[in-house]
């Protein structure tokens, strides 16, 4: 801690970032095309790729293919130095034409190239390795017999055979890092296709963004036209008188009902005389006529219905209340002043046709009524007007849509732009990996 307080105090860490600094500023800058360029020679060259020279490797390959051909031949004619037992000698001399043979199928495996392509040191570090598993097997199968007999020659090819192994294996480290990098590379230029796909979403939601803006812009533009023709339409005079129409027969609709309110009110009033007669003709008290006895059930289910569907001039209503104004006056049982006063509405109902009056009043509204809706329904200004309206709330849902297809839109086009981000960042790093370069233009 001490020692990082001195280096803060006198500069230390300042320095280390200066240097820093100063090293990325000497490091060669490149743009993506650059780059691309860059990777395309250097795989075209993959040869450039291998750590080391690989000629000395080459050289080493000959020089020992050539010691162990040469040691193969004097192994095949080699004579035992002193006395054998014969056993030990014919094992020997058998062991020996067999690893002879091998060694020689060895060094047909060895031929290095001149001036090799990639293709020929992939080819040659796949020989060398058969060749070095042959003279494995060689010497585990045969080295003791033949050794028995000829010590130093089989000694000589072990250690060739080490030596060989030890080079082949230096060519295949080599290898193995330089398809590394060439992987590095290949890895790199999929980066960058990644990175010009998404580029090439953005671009294409960029461009359905301006288009479904675009629309939105013509959807807005008819609408704000079509709000201006109806509001023009409404301000109009003969919009005007067409709403006073609505207003009248909203008036007589309203007249309309209460005309049924007062009819069914007015017959009301009757209820309980009807009621006790009904009972009367149940229990044969009193006999009326089928007229009577028709009326009488229907206008007490339904007295208002019943009053306005009847013919002119209402002669069930008449039948049943003169019916009625007679057994008020004879059996039905009553208290006398409600008798006197039922009367009076019976009589007050046949002498005045209230219920006649008030049924021609309903009708001569409805007919009035009837007139207005069709003077509003013929006229061609309506018919704009729905069509204008319902135009609006068409342009209105079609609005609607495009904003969220916008919404949509810019929300998947945010979505790529982090992506972008990110992928541009992956690119600086494997080009830093594989060329020790920076990207300018990311």
């Amino acid at each position: 801690m001490v020692l990082d307080r001195l280096k803060s105090i006198f500069g230390g860490e300042g320095k280390g970032k200066e240097v820093e600094e100063e090293r990325e500023g000497k490091r060669e800058k490149l743009s993506l095309e650059e780059v691309r360029k860059r990777i395309a020679d250097r795989k075209s060259h993959p040869l450039q790729e291998i750590e080391k020279d690989y000629h000395p490797l080459l050289e080493k390959v000959s020089n020992i293919r050539g010691k162990i051909e040469s040691l193969n031949k004097d192994l095949v004619g080699a004579e035992p130095g002193g006395e054998v037992h014969p056993n030990i000698y014919k094992s020997a001399k058998e062991g020996k034409r067999l690893l002879t043979d091998k060694v020689e199928r060895a060094v047909g495996k060895m031929k290095a190239p001149q001036d090799p392509t990639w293709k020929d040191l992939l080819d040659l570090n796949e020989s060398l390795q058969e060749a070095v598993n042959l003279l494995q097997n060689a010497r585990v199968s045969h080295g003791r017999q033949v050794g028995a007999v000829f010590e130093n020659e089989v000694s000589r090819l072990g250690r060739l055979a080490d030596s060989l192994q030890s080079v082949s294996g230096e060519l295949d480290d080599s290898l193995r890092k330089g398809k590394t990098r060439l992987g590095d590379l290949e890895e790199t230029l999929e980066k960058i296709k990644e990175r010009e796909n998404l580029l090439g979403r953005k671009n294409e939601l960029e461009e359905k963004l301006d288009e479904f803006r675009g629309k939105k812009a013509e959807v807005e533009g008819e609408l704000d036209k079509e709000r201006e023709s109806l509001a023009s339409l409404e301000k109009s005079e003969r919009f005007e008188e067409l709403e006073e129409v609505k207003d009248r027969i909203e008036e007589l609709t309203r007249k309309k009902e209460e005309i049924r309110k007062r009819i069914g009110s007015k017959i009301s009033e009757l209820a309980r005389p009807l009621r006790k007669m009904s009972k009367m003709i149940e229990r044969d008290e009193h006999m009326v006529s089928s007229t009577v006895l028709e009326a009488v059930d229907l206008y007490q289910k339904d007295p208002v219905q019943t009053a306005l569907e009847e013919e002119e001039g209402l002669p069930k209503l008449n039948a049943m209340l003169q019916e009625l104004e007679g057994v008020l006056e004879g059996k039905m049982e009553l208290g006398e002043r409600e008798r006197e006063k039922r009367l009076e509405e019976v009589q007050d109902i046949i002498e005045n046709e209230k219920v006649k009056k008030l049924r021609e009043d309903y009708h001569r509204t409805e007919t009035k009524i009837d007139e207005l809706k069709k003077e509003r329904k013929e006229s061609p200004l309506l018919e704009k007007k729905e069509k204008l309206e319902g135009s609006i709330e068409s342009k209105k849902s079609e609005k609607s849509e495009v904003e969220r297809k916008i919404e949509k839109k810019e929300d998947e086009l945010e979505e790529v732009s982090v992506q972008i981000d990110e992928k541009s960042e992956e690119v600086r790093e494997k080009v830093d990996s594989a060329l020790d370069v920076q990207v300018e233009d990311l």
